[in-house]
């Protein structure tokens, strides 16, 4: 068995605390089950893939920017709207910022090394490409290798480029920013930090053109960083 997940319920006003409880909870009821981990990994059953995707940032976001608040709510949003979240003033009930969120994972390979955990108990994070054996339908078996660093690194700030210029070629309301949980698994150092920071700057800003704020979150939850674009718009 795995948790049941509804829209009404995410759809549901949460302050930056409220969002952080639900979703530990939803993690834990996973945690549970064999059933549940692999729906996790391979984001299989109704809503997993979103809450996956889009709720898993939006509380990392929420955990960095505006953590320990309980002026602003947030409000995921289920479907084909322009925006993935909206953050909303708790006393007026007023729409602060709409909310873009992505990814800057391979998706396809994710997948892969999420089937490699299921199949082999590891996901190894270099190597060769992942590939599927049509007949079986199995991953096949890899090992990880020795990459040298800074190519780990440029393939990390070319993952998160394909990314923000994923999410910038459509238009948005004015207020919309952009949330991109990245991998920080070869961002070790302060030196890789501001290789990261440089790179956003130059590069990643001026393709965010669109948006009010571009913001990166880590899946590890050890890098948060804001840079803004349109000084007009306010920001958290």
């Amino acid at each position: 068995m795995i948790p049941t997940l509804t829209k009404t319920d995410f759809e549901r006003r949460r302050t930056q605390a409220e969002l952080r409880d639900w979703v530990d909870n939803l993690h834990r009821s996973f945690s549970h089950t064999i059933e549940g981990k692999r729906a996790v990994r391979l984001k299989k059953g109704d809503l997993v893939k979103e809450f996956m995707e889009e709720i898993w940032p939006l509380a990392l976001f929420a955990d960095a920017f505006c953590r320990g608040s309980s002026d602003v709510q947030f409000q995921p949003a289920i479907g084909n709207q322009s925006y993935d979240a909206r953050l909303f003033e708790a006393s007026t009930h007023r729409v602060l910022h709409h909310l873009q969120i992505t990814q800057s994972f391979d998706g396809d390979q994710n997948h892969l090394r999420m089937l490699h955990l299921d199949e082999h108990g590891r996901a190894p994070g270099t190597g060769p490409k992942l590939k599927k054996d049509k007949t079986s339908g199995h991953v096949q078996e890899t090992w990880p290798e020795a990459v040298c660093h800074e190519h780990l690194l440029a393939q990390t700030f070319e993952a998160i480029r394909t990314a923000v210029q994923g999410k910038s070629r459509m238009r948005y309301e004015s207020d919309t920013s952009l949330i991109v949980e990245i991998e920080d698994h070869h961002i070790h150092s302060e030196s890789d930090r501001r290789t990261l920071d440089d790179f956003a700057r130059s590069t990643l800003v001026p393709v965010a053109a669109r948006f009010a704020t571009l913001y990166f979150v880590s899946d590890r939850e050890r890098l948060a960083i804001k840079y803004e674009i349109h000084a007009g718009c306010a920001s958290l």
